[in-house]
């Protein structure tokens, strides 16, 4: 420690002893410098004592003048008595002794007593803690614990400069009593030992805990607990079920879950208050009532769980608790505020609070609790807390609240205020570089980053992030930049490739790339939701747009935009067109109408398909040109999966070429076909001119049983299908999405595979209401007449359903059930898959689809049709889709197929 003169002096007071005596010189005395005088024979001579005065005596005692001074601008005198003066002392001063008319004086310097006192340190408890020692010093020390103390004995400092308290952290006990030191030294003192001894660990024994948890066992129906959950007294208490008990730690833990409790928690727990580490009771609907206040006086919980109980209420007694882990699940019956003290704890690294009935206000402190809250209830003030706004947790703590993992639809209100986006406190590499993402830097450095959630599975994201890739090129150097997760599943749906591999394929290397499996289910929730969707923030990472929807945001309306049909339009708003509009048109026409054969049937009667394309003009109708070859990859998309893959060789597929004026649809253009389509929407065009066309072809003499494949030329992916009931035909238009067959692929198959050939009905819900009773009656009416519809039903009677042969074979069990919501409404009606090609574009047909499909081809191929045939060719689908239906999360989160829309039924 520094040695602070005027600051000890302020503390401590030393004291010097000055005395004139008989001697032969001066005294040498440590911190006080001396310099002998003569008086009368006699010499002087300073002492120190350290008791705080400072005494002068003249010598002999019979001097007639015994005047003696001390005078110093730092000492002031006391008291004069029979020659003595008394001063408290500092620095340096004279001392002049006048004795029979003579006079000797001296240069004294004063120098403060080196002082180090350390006081006594009690016996510390078992449980360990801080331990305080007084000391006072006024010199440099150090503190040094003995080596075999080290590993429980812990110095962490004092509290004050010159006088305090010496700190040590001692840790718990959980053995024998035991003994250790430290000695605090100084060189220019005594060095001081301190003796710690800390009691040995107080165990309860098991006959103190028995009778308590008895008492548990008592009052919540013990006996009628299942049979090898109960409790028997006359076993140790470590082979009790549910009971986690160290004998040797005297440790404590609770742990129910489905054992069959019923009635309310005891208030019993004052005998556990020093052992009972945790409180976990789930799956336990007989569990009612509210917490004992016992509970709020448990020294060591560190874990409470409740989990779909019938509690109804939560108390205010976690004030005192080290709670680590609170977890209030789904508890329905749990009603009333939030407690305050539950989010007091200092230790609390997981507090979370979904699923159960609170109402009222996010208590305002919880905002302390940061990455640690998780809230996801829905009958709360649906207001964003302002102690989350000003929060340093603000971009957590709003996403979190606002963005539940549930998915609630109750809105949240946000108000006047910036919020901004989350990103992920652990960080995330880059697929590509296997860097870590610089966030902070990328969002101060741009005008507007896409936070972007895409998957290869989806087929909106292929119809979207493709032309997303171009807006990027145009106007990556105006300030936009993409970060996007890539939503994968464990084989990416790409033949197992590497996610590195399948974003260099694409070109998306371009941008920043990470693996959205990476984050947890509550940050997968707040970055984004559904393929695709995006967030939209600006250079301070505050949110401009957001695609989610459960959000009221009246006054800057940020959410609820739609990803998939909106996302180009709002930022061309910002940066400028995509495409610069071009005015052509066609002079030359004489390519109109001409027949290409893309192939011929070699098996059965051959099944028809024509494809042709609207607003191409004749400048994409060379030889192999851009018409023919966007032809041919549209056959190849229509045979890409089962069953149509399999059955190709059955199908004559027929390209017709038509020469529109303008290469673009919409008002003021002219098209073959006066189709129209836009980011958001597609409408059916000219069907009659369609069949017109299709009729060209010389092996097709009339328009019935045809199948036609009008590949739309836009920016757009929608799509829709016109079923005729006279024809039993279909013509489905859809977008080019600037012509890429592999952004258009999957809606020729949900357009023209699933309605059009094979008329099936839409799986994907619009509507939440439950279907209307004259809607039920035409589908029926149409499952009878043509066998339309056969994916969709409107009993869940598994032995009445369409598919019931399908759930009766157990080969079938993880891929066809009854799964309520279908045909465009979410009640009453009923699908046999979670997802599926025409649910949300799945690289699949479910089964009754399927099963639909390949009896139209026997159908039409000449051939006769049978159940049991289908099931031999069916292996090689059941061998790809029996793992099941993609987990909830991967889904689209309940929306329906952005680029399709419901076909349209003419005569």
């Amino acid at each position: 420690m520094r040695n602070l003169l005027s600051a000890s002096l302020a503390v401590f007071t030393t004291a010097f002893l000055f005395s004139s005596l008989v001697s032969c010189g001066p005294k040498a005395v440590p911190d006080v410098l001396v310099e002998s005088v003569t008086l009368n024979q006699s010499s002087i001579s300073l002492e120190v004592e350290g008791t705080a005065l400072l005494s002068a005596t003249v010598s002999p005692s019979n001097a007639t003048d015994k005047t003696v001074k001390w005078s110093s601008s730092n000492a002031s005198v006391a008291k004069v008595e029979n020659g003595t003066v008394t001063a408290v002392a500092e620095g340096t001063a004279t001392i002049t002794a006048n004795a029979g008319g003579k006079s000797a004086s001296c240069q004294v310097t004063v120098q403060p007593k080196t002082v180090l006192v350390v006081g006594n340190v009690a016996i510390i408890p078992a449980e360990g803690g801080t331990v305080a020692v007084d000391v006072q010093y006024n010199v440099e020390y150090a503190v040094e614990v003995e080596v075999p103390a080290q590993s429980w004995i812990h110095y962490v400092g004092t509290r004050a400069v010159q006088s305090g308290s010496l700190l040590f952290q001692v840790d718990p006990n959980s053995g024998a009593a035991r003994t250790g030191t430290v000695t605090v030294k100084s060189e220019k003192t005594a060095s001081v030992t301190l003796v710690f001894k800390q009691e040995e660990k107080k165990v309860p024994l098991e006959s103190q805990i028995k009778p308590v948890l008895m008492k548990i066992y008592d009052a919540m129906d013990g006996p009628n607990w299942l049979p090898d959950k109960q409790w028997d007294l006359s076993k140790p208490l470590n082979e009790w079920p549910n009971v986690k008990w160290n004998a040797y730690t005297g440790e404590l833990g609770l742990f129910f879950s489905g054992v069959g409790l019923k009635g309310q928690i005891p208030d019993c727990f004052d005998e556990l208050v020093d052992c009972l580490k945790y409180i976990v009771i789930q799956k336990e609907p007989g569990v009612t009532g509210t917490l004992p206040p016992s509970i709020g006086r448990l020294k060591k919980l560190d874990r409470l769980t409740l989990i779909e109980t019938s509690m109804s209420s939560l108390p205010d007694i976690f004030q005192d608790l080290p709670l680590v882990v609170v977890q209030i699940w789904r508890n329905t019956s749990m009603t009333g505020p939030l407690p305050e003290s539950l989010g007091s704890s200092p230790s609390l690294g997981n507090l979370e609070i979904t699923g159960n009935a609170f109402t009222g206000k996010i208590p305002d402190s919880w905002a302390q609790c940061g990455t640690a809250l998780e809230i996801d209830e829905e009958h709360m003030d649906t207001k964003v807390p302002d102690s989350f706004v000003s929060s340093p947790d603000a971009d957590y703590l709003i996403n979190m609240f606002i963005y539940p993992a549930s998915h609630e639809t109750t809105p949240r209100v946000v108000g006047n205020y910036d919020i901004p986006a989350y990103w992920t406190r652990k960080g995330a590499n880059d697929l590509v570089t296997g860097e870590p993402i610089p966030y902070k830097d990328i969002i101060s450095k741009n005008k507007v980053t896409v936070l972007l959630n895409w998957a290869t599975w989806c087929s909106n994201s292929k119809v979207l992030v493709p032309i997303l890739k171009r807006m990027y090129e145009k106007y990556h150097d105006d300030g936009l930049e993409i970060i996007a997760a890539f939503n994968a599943d464990s084989s990416t749906q790409d033949s197992g490739k590497p996610l590195k591999d399948v974003i260099l394929e694409r070109g998306y290397d371009q941008w920043y790339n990470f693996n959205l499996w990476d984050l947890t289910v509550l940050e997968w929730s707040m970055w984004c939701c559904g393929t695709p969707s995006a967030v939209l923030v600006d250079s301070n990472g505050f949110i401009l747009r957001s695609d989610r929807t459960n959000v009221s945001d009246p006054s800057r309306n940020r959410f609820g935009f739609n990803t998939a049909v909106e996302l180009i339009p709002i930022l061309e708003d910002i940066f400028g067109p995509l495409e610069e509009e071009e005015e052509y048109s066609s002079t030359d026409y004489s390519q109109d109408g001409k027949v290409l054969t893309l192939q011929k049937a070699t098996v059965g009667k051959g099944i028809n398909v024509v494809f042709m394309g609207d607003a191409y003009t004749d400048r994409d109708m060379g030889a192999y040109g851009v018409y023919e070859t966007l032809m041919r990859h549209s056959m190849e998309q229509f045979f890409a999966i089962e069953p149509y893959k399999s059955f190709r060789n059955r199908f004559n597929v027929y390209a017709v070429k038509a020469v529109s004026k303008n290469g673009k649809t919409g008002q003021g253009y002219s098209t073959a076909f006066s189709s129209e389509a836009t980011y958001g929407t597609i409408a059916t065009g000219d069907i009659e001119k369609c069949y017109e066309y299709a009729l060209k072809v010389p092996d097709i003499t009339d328009d019935k049983n045809l199948i036609i494949g009008v590949l739309v030329n836009s920016a757009s992916g929608r799509g829709i299908c016109s079923m005729s009931e006279s024809r039993q035909s279909g013509v489905a238009f859809y977008g080019s999405v600037g012509n890429d067959p592999e952004a258009f692929g999957n809606t020729i198959r949900h357009e023209l595979g699933g309605h059009g050939f094979a008329f099936l009905e839409d799986e994907y819900v619009t509507s939440q209401d439950a279907v209307p009773q004259s809607y039920i009656d035409n589908r029926n009416l149409m499952y009878q007449k043509y066998g339309w519809y056969s994916n969709v039903d409107f009993t869940n009677d598994p032995s009445k359903v369409k598919w019931s042969a399908f759930l009766s074979d157990e080969r079938y069990k993880d891929e066809v059930g009854v799964f309520e919501g279908g045909s465009l409404y979410q009640k009453g009606v009923y699908r046999p898959s979670d997802n599926s090609m025409m649910r949300d574009n799945f690289e699949y047909y479910n089964a009754p689809s399927r099963l639909a499909i390949y009896k139209r081809i026997m159908e039409l191929s000449g051939e006769s049709y049978s159940f049991q045939k289908f099931l031999q060719y069916d292996a090689v689908n059941r061998a790809k889709v029996s793992s099941g239906i993609r987990p909830p999360l991967k889904a689209a989160a309940n929306r329906p197929v952005e680029y399709s829309a419901p076909p349209v039924i003419v005569p």
